[in-house]
């Protein structure tokens, strides 16, 4: 499943960065090759409607670029999986092409000034498109991004090591599919080739997730474990324990971390059992409720697992490289969405 969606979208992704890319070589070229005069807007020959629709265009542009990015690679699941140097490429050529634009808005064409009425409608279609796009798109981004502040947050360490994605992840239901445990959020393992499996992703153990390390993120002591759930198989979804084999740790404050879908026979702690933060917990699996290997984490008011009167907090992490989009950086006590990529 993971290997076609990469294969499709990233194709996509390619595609559309060759469309934009050859529609910015034919503006650049119409431009140096004078093949199509161009009059600045403020000229009195342009109407006020033009006028109006360029400004409104050159507006909307950036707004609906921005929605577009933001859209495709953190709001939308499928896209997880499309890889690095196809989304880079997409968002510096899209940003390019869009910056392109916004240039041109400062001019119109001659030919559409004393052109016919196809060539107006197509004109004043494209700035509809413009603006229906921004009004689409980019107020997704603040709902998309939106995330308590360090102070309602509780700040833990990673409890992973190596270079991860974040799947389901954030404080919106856009990019957060956790509806019973908000604020909850799955990592998943990148190899060294930037992918989450290797071979032909039958096994678990064709997902880099599998059998890595869990640490604990704070120090605490444990008060309940699930061990013994033997449920590793690819596509053996296990309803009845949706946590699979599970981890929760008190940190204090009337706050506990859990970890699921571990491996069966791999936590190395037991309850009551007093931890430092950086003690290996466990190892991640594909137990319970999981179509892959992958580690669900969330903080929760309650030492156990029953889900009657739980809820769950806000948290962040006090110190990790995160890429979000496509520049890494180092960040403090930060969130995660999905589709962000981070390492210790």
């Amino acid at each position: 499943m993971f290997r076609q969606f990469e294969v499709i979208l990233t194709t996509v992704c390619m595609g559309l960065s060759a469309l934009f890319f050859i529609l910015i070589i034919i503006r650049i070229r119409c431009i140096l090759f004078r093949k199509a005069a161009r009059v600045p807007i403020w000229n009195e020959r342009v109407s006020i409607l033009d006028k109006a629709a360029k400004i409104i265009t050159a507006i909307s542009l950036p707004l609906m670029a921005l929605g577009i990015i933001n859209f495709i690679f953190i709001v939308s699941v499928p896209s997880v999986v499309i890889r690095v140097y196809a989304k880079t490429f997409f968002i510096i050529i899209f940003t390019t092409w869009t910056l392109l634009e916004i240039f041109l808005c400062h001019s119109i064409s001659e030919k559409l000034l004393t052109g016919g009425i196809f060539r107006r409608i197509l004109f004043f279609l494209a700035a509809i498109v413009c603006i229906a796009g921004a009004v689409r798109f980019f107020p997704l981004i603040p709902q998309s991004w939106a995330y308590p502040s360090e102070n309602d947050c509780v700040i833990l360490d990673l409890p992973v090591r190596g270079v991860w994605l974040a799947g389901q992840a954030g404080a919106s239901v856009l990019t957060n599919g956790h509806i019973t445990n908000r604020y909850a959020i799955d990592l998943l393992k990148l190899g060294p080739d930037g992918r989450l499996y290797k071979g032909q992703e039958k096994s678990v153990t064709d997902f880099y997730s599998y059998n890595e390390e869990v640490y604990a993120p704070a120090d605490g002591r444990i008060t309940e474990v699930m061990d013994g759930i033997q449920s590793d198989l690819m596509g053996n979804m296990d309803k009845d324990h949706p946590g699979g084999n599970y981890i929760i740790m008190d940190i204090g404050q009337g706050k506990y971390v859990y970890f699921g879908h571990l491996i069966n026979g791999s936590i190395m702690v037991k309850e009551s059992q007093s931890v430092t933060a950086g003690t290996v917990l466990g190892r991640i699996g594909n137990s319970g409720y999981s179509t892959h290997p992958h580690l669900h984490m969330h903080v929760q008011n309650k030492p156990v697992s029953d889900p009657e009167g739980r809820i769950t907090y806000p948290f962040r992490f006090s110190k990790m490289r995160r890429n979000r989009l496509i520049l890494w950086e180092v960040v403090r006590n930060a969130d995660l969405l999905r589709g962000d990529r981070f390492s210790d």
